[in-house]
């Protein structure tokens, strides 16, 4: 029981931030709060029990739904696409980087090499996300078998990704920081620049 009040301070919190117009959200938003507070204030110990279960029953209800609750409510949501896309981003997936035969093939395993760093780095970043309001608010009790198997892959590959970019001499704690912007910024133009002579290349076949 203890988890799902945990879990219902973690609904109260999202859905009241959730879009303006979201007026059902604000609605179980206050109404949750509400059921809540009063279960802390109670000091008879039999209406306590009493409120304490229907507050229970209403946060079960509204994480029966939670795929589509709007704002965090449901962190797990948005990285399901994650997953699908991260095969992709393999450093073997770089079919020119077997093949650099020419300037061509150079710049194109070059160009290929920087955008999945980059797509790697910004997953990662959001999964950073991920691990600390999951770690801190929803409890791995109230999570279905299939939602922790998402949740244990991703954190397997978060580690697998600080290795990847350790390897690869990237700076993990300028990416984390609150330089993380310049230094995206600065990787975005350096990939321009690469692809502007890919671009070159292409042109002069």
């Amino acid at each position: 029981m203890k988890d799902v009040l945990v879990l219902g301070h973690h609904l109260a919190t999202e859905l009241g931030f959730s879009d303006s117009c979201d007026t059902l959200g604000k609605w179980m938003s206050h109404h949750l709060a509400e059921m809540m507070d009063r279960v802390e204030r109670e000091k008879d110990a039999e209406k306590k029990e009493k409120y304490q279960q229907q507050t229970v029953e209403l946060i079960l209800k509204i994480w029966e739904h939670r795929s589509s609750l709007n704002g965090h409510a449901y962190p797990l949501a948005r990285f399901k696409g994650v997953i699908d896309s991260l095969s992709i981003l393999s450093p073997e997936a770089n079919v020119w980087e077997r093949n650099r035969l020419g300037r061509y093939e150079s710049l194109a395993a070059d160009s290929f090499s920087m955008l999945t760093n980059l797509y790697r780095a910004l997953h990662f970043i959001e999964f950073t996300s991920l691990q600390s309001i999951r770690s801190k608010q929803i409890p791995p009790s109230v999570l279905t078998d299939e939602e922790q198997t998402i949740y244990d892959f991703l954190t397997s590959w978060a580690q697998e990704e600080m290795s990847f970019r350790s390897d690869q001499k990237l700076d993990t704690e300028k990416i984390e920081t609150h330089d993380s912007l310049k230094f995206f910024s600065g990787y975005i133009d350096d990939l321009c620049e690469k692809l502007n002579l890919l671009k070159c290349e292409l042109s002069e076949k």
